[in-house]
């Protein structure tokens, strides 16, 4: 089994457990898995190629190659758990955790499933490390450092994040130790180059439709920025535009590296700042490019919030922007 299926096995596992269901045969039927994955395992794809080129079809080991597709994680999770319901997974860049908590809680509101496993997987690997120097996407100077005058490129990460997604009346009606409320979402695409990203108007109104579907002004914001020149400009012109100079900034990929399916992980983020009153700084942010907004910067902010804007911007243009609350108040629908 790859670390890209390992790791996503792992987070799941915990997020179950921290849920409190019980699983039987009742409740597998209605629980789903959905998976946010990049590229799935790099290093299994590599190893699996590498043998049917050099060796020829009969002399590749057959049992690496469900290791190579993007929705492995998903299905190892659901067996590993005993998970039956829907299982899908979503390979969209960027985006693919935010969309992945999209499309789940799509799957609550239709009430195909009543509980919904969303797990934000990707691996680090030297294969994929070389795709990235060639395609001249990396950090030259090894920094990140998201907004800043002296950004140059991403630091790319692994990791796996997972959450446990109910209607809020049946995780109320239970008894839940709840984290928080998915309240509202703002989706779009468009059509730019394959490295490029959404113009800042652009990501503004998918900012605003996702500010007026959950009729709240977030208390602070968690950037999609990863310290590459086009997307950090353009997405701080955006916020600029759609909510003025005050609302307090962070971006976590500043901490944990950019993966493309850290939007789980920037949810979880969010929420524990929630329930802590804490706001994570942007780290490597002494300059910023576009001035006039409130970056959080060098230190933590201790404050008083109970919701924030998760943006989502993916290279090709795609856009998945939400509003999540704390414990203390139900989602909107």
């Amino acid at each position: 089994m790859s670390r890209f299926s390992q790791i996503a096995i792992i987070a799941s596992r915990e997020a179950w457990e921290m849920s409190g269901l019980e699983l039987n045969d009742d409740i597998s039927k209605r629980t789903g898995v959905i998976a946010g994955a990049g590229l799935g395992s790099v290093e299994s794809t590599d190893l699996f190629y590498e043998g049917l080129v050099r060796r020829g079809p009969h002399e590749t080991n057959p049992m690496i190659f469900p290791e190579t597709v993007q929705n492995i994680a998903a299905a190892h999770i659901s067996i590993e758990l005993g998970i039956k319901g829907p299982n899908t997974t979503f390979s969209q860049g960027d985006i693919a955790g935010e969309s992945a908590v999209f499309y789940a809680t799509g799957l609550l509101r239709k009430k195909t499933a009543d509980a919904v496993i969303v797990c934000g997987v990707d691996e680090l690997t030297a294969p994929l490390l070389l795709g990235l120097s060639s395609l001249k996407l990396l950090s030259v100077t090894d920094t990140l450092a998201p907004f800043d005058n002296k950004r140059d490129g991403i630091i790319p990460a692994e990791g796996a994040a997972s959450v446990v997604i109910e209607r809020a009346e049946d995780a109320g009606n239970r008894g839940a130790n709840i984290l928080g409320y998915i309240n509202a979402f703002g989706t779009g695409s468009d059509s730019v180059g394959r490295f490029s990203y959404a113009s800042p108007e652009s990501m503004s109104l998918t900012i605003d439709s996702a500010l007026n579907k959950a009729g709240i002004s977030p208390d602070f914001i968690s950037a999609s920025a990863n310290s590459t020149v086009e997307l950090d400009r353009n997405e701080a012109i955006a916020i600029k535009s759609s909510l003025g100079r005050t609302v307090p900034v962070t971006a976590v990929k500043s901490q944990i590296g950019s993966f493309m399916a850290s939007g789980v992980m920037k949810l979880t983020a969010s929420l524990i700042s929630i329930r802590e009153g804490v706001i994570p700084p942007i780290f490597g942010l002494d300059d910023p490019e576009i001035p006039g907004l409130n970056y959080i910067m060098n230190q933590p902010v201790s404050a008083d919030i109970d919701s924030c804007l998760i943006n989502g911007f993916s290279h090709g243009g795609s856009k998945v922007c939400m509003i999540v609350t704390g414990s203390g108040r139900e989602e909107k629908g």
